[in-house]
């Protein structure tokens, strides 16, 4: 009898410790939890060929493997008055990242960084990305490792 109540408590700490485990990785699977704005997920793989959604199950949670957070440039100032280079440069340093080049295709300029606080990402042009910041006069999308699809 005490074999199976110590194999009992041992079984329920196990449980308990997936149970806090579980509870930590839904509090923190977003890393774009403080920008509001609609979301997208890529699900299996971080390319443009992975599951996008808007709507995570509870069993997609294990298969995110990126994030884009599309908003307007007003709601993401919040009234304050910064400029587009201002808005890259507070999200950049919000996530420890190094800028590392930028682009601009039809009015939309891409901002592209690397932060090691996160380990995955993709190579462009030889170096590693995993912070994507998409810019127009009005829009704003964030992305992790990079945005896939229109913004």
């Amino acid at each position: 009898m005490y074999r199976f109540k110590g194999f009992l408590r041992v079984c329920i700490s196990v449980v308990l410790a997936l149970a806090c485990c579980l509870c930590v990785k839904l509090a923190h699977f977003s890393r774009f939890a403080d920008i509001n704005g609609e979301r997208v997920y890529f699900l299996d793989r971080t390319s443009s060929q992975g599951l996008q959604t808007s709507s995570l199950s509870f069993w997609d949670i294990t298969r995110v493997k990126g994030e884009c957070v599309c908003t307007t440039i007003s709601d993401y100032v919040g009234g304050r008055y910064l400029t587009r280079e201002e808005i890259v440069k507070e999200i950049v340093q919000n996530y420890n990242a190094e800028l590392l080049f930028c682009e601009e295709v039809n009015g939309i300029i891409s901002y592209y960084a690397y932060t090691r606080d996160w380990s995955d990402g993709i190579y462009l042009y030889g170096r590693k990305v995993n912070l994507h910041v998409a810019i127009g006069e009005e829009n704003l999308a964030v992305g992790s490792p990079i945005i896939f699809g229109g913004y």
